[in-house]
């Protein structure tokens, strides 16, 4: 699966969103470098709002949770709709902006769709991100995000399965978050630019069952 780079427009709303929890998600960051995936074709569609991309199947990688246990990506949210972004709780841009717009777009959804929605952050940066420190990082923004983190080789190999070129030793990671469907195949994709709305509109598509 794979992505042509796209333009970085950071709206005004977006913005805002960022700002108001960007000095409690960076500590100390590091500066870094953000790769949009090399090759996913992206079109909106007259229903959905964000990116619909070649269609990828949720990768089988086993990882650790921050309750320290074992985590399946694939067989732990067979009927889930599934957010999965990679990234890092230094990171001072796009990670702490992906979070809290998918944070925001998940309050504008009813309690029983946001109970079929699983957000999955795998970190790149495994030598400082402890289980403690994304447990954390990632409560700031929602506390029923899931942090996964893993060996090198592990988070490469999940990686490879969905298209999203990651690199632990430079800190480089694609800023897409996948979207899969009921189905456990990944639709579409959100940027960090894509607003709340429109992704709480896209999940309400996917927790219905639609697929693009």
């Amino acid at each position: 699966m794979v992505a042509t780079p796209g333009r970085r427009v950071l709206a005004a709303a977006a913005v805002a969103v960022l700002a108001a929890v960007i000095a409690g998600c960076a500590g100390g960051s590091t500066a870094s470098t953000h790769n949009d995936s090399p090759g996913l074709v992206m079109i909106n569609t007259s229903k959905y709002k964000g990116n619909i991309i070649t269609p990828g199947v949720k990768p089988t990688t086993v990882l650790i949770d921050t309750a320290g246990k074992p985590f399946d990506i694939r067989a732990m949210t067979p009927d889930d709709v599934t957010l999965l972004f990679f990234g890092y709780t230094h990171c001072p841009d796009e990670c702490p902006l992906t979070m809290a717009s998918t944070a925001a777009a998940l309050r504008m959804l009813p309690a029983a769709q946001r109970a079929k929605i699983r957000v999955l952050f795998v970190t790149v940066d495994p030598a400082r991100d402890t289980l403690a420190r994304l447990r954390f990082w990632l409560g700031r923004f929602n506390p029923a995000f899931i942090g996964l983190r893993g060996t090198e080789p592990q988070v490469q190999a999940a990686a490879r399965q969905t298209g999203i070129p990651v690199s632990s030793a430079l800190l480089e990671h694609g800023t897409e978050m996948l979207a899969y469907g009921t189905d456990n195949i990944a639709h579409e994709a959100f940027s960090p630019s894509t607003p709340p709305a429109s992704m709480a509109n896209d999940l309400r598509l996917l927790v219905s069952g639609h697929h693009p």
